[in-house]
């Protein structure tokens, strides 16, 4: 009896500490998220500040006279050219590699041993720095006419990309059983319809994480766009790097600029995380 107390003492008392335990770590929490979160918050008021609260001492937290004209002046002098351009640049490119990514993940799975070296082989790919091929394709660039196109950032893109759409996909894919293939053919399926009815539906958490992967390091890509392109092709990290480069930079229309160039990302972060937890806890379950 002695010992049986003694127990619900101390569980007792453990209970009775768990709220304030409970307490500081949603307090930390939320501290951490304000110091992470705080130079995107100083991004969106200074892009509502017009240029004269930019440069007073000391400065101010809160906008006195808000205004929008950092946002169109920001979009007028390249900004909007920059977000069209990734836009179009970066869906395509996601696009092929989805689409060319998706059979060859297929094939990797189906037939070759989680283990072996080819999963990594392809995936090493991806971790080539981009300084070592990127004159390489410029070298070509400048003999077949690519050069400063969409056609030949799509293509670069897609290259940088694929290998990393490609791993994830096939990661995906072996958690699916071969069961229900084979008993579409049993039932007289057509190839098509398995991959169609079966394969895509089960495998669309990880092709919604591969597109957004795909989609945010396209998005987010400096350095191709910067040497395989001139005036035609602008890409949103070139245009914003313009903005210091050709002009004293307007740190107003930088906020402004920088909020637009971001809040698509975070959309699909948010996204990310959603579809990552999901395709995760089930390929844990599945091992």
């Amino acid at each position: 009896m002695t010992a049986k107390s003694t127990s619900s003492t101390a569980k007792a008392s453990a209970e009775s500490l768990a709220p304030p335990w409970q307490a500081a770590r949603h307090l930390t929490l939320i501290v951490c998220a304000l110091v992470f979160l705080f130079p995107v918050v100083w991004l969106l008021l200074t892009g509502f500040k017009p240029y004269a609260e930019l440069f007073v001492s000391p400065p101010t937290l809160l906008p006195l006279a808000p205004t929008l004209i950092n946002f169109s002046e920001g979009w007028a002098i390249g900004g909007g050219k920059g977000i069209g351009d990734s836009l179009i640049v970066g869906s395509i490119s996601t696009l092929l590699c989805l689409l060319l990514g998706f059979p060859a993940a297929y094939a990797l799975a189906r037939h070759f041993p989680a283990t072996g070296q080819l999963s990594f082989t392809i995936l090493s790919l991806r971790m080539l720095p981009p300084i070592v091929p990127v004159i390489g394709f410029y070298l070509l660039y400048q003999e077949l006419a690519l050069f400063d196109t969409y056609t030949g950032l799509v293509i670069v893109y897609t290259f940088m990309n694929l290998p990393l759409v490609i791993w994830l996909l096939a990661e995906f894919i072996r958690q699916i059983p071969r069961t229900y293939e084979d008993a579409a053919r049993i039932d007289g399926a057509p190839w098509y319809r398995m991959f169609l009815d079966i394969l895509l539906p089960m495998a669309l958490p990880g092709i919604v994480t591969a597109g957004i992967l795909s989609m945010m390091f396209a998005w987010n890509e400096f350095l191709f766009s910067l040497v395989l392109t001139g005036e035609t092709v602008i890409t949103l990290p070139k245009a914003l790097a313009s903005f210091f480069l050709f002009q004293q930079p307007n740190w107003g229309q930088l906020g402004a600029i920088g909020i637009l160039a971001i809040g698509p990302l975070l959309v699909l972060s948010y996204y990310m995380q959603r579809y990552l937890i999901r395709s995760f806890s089930a390929g844990l379950g599945g091992r």
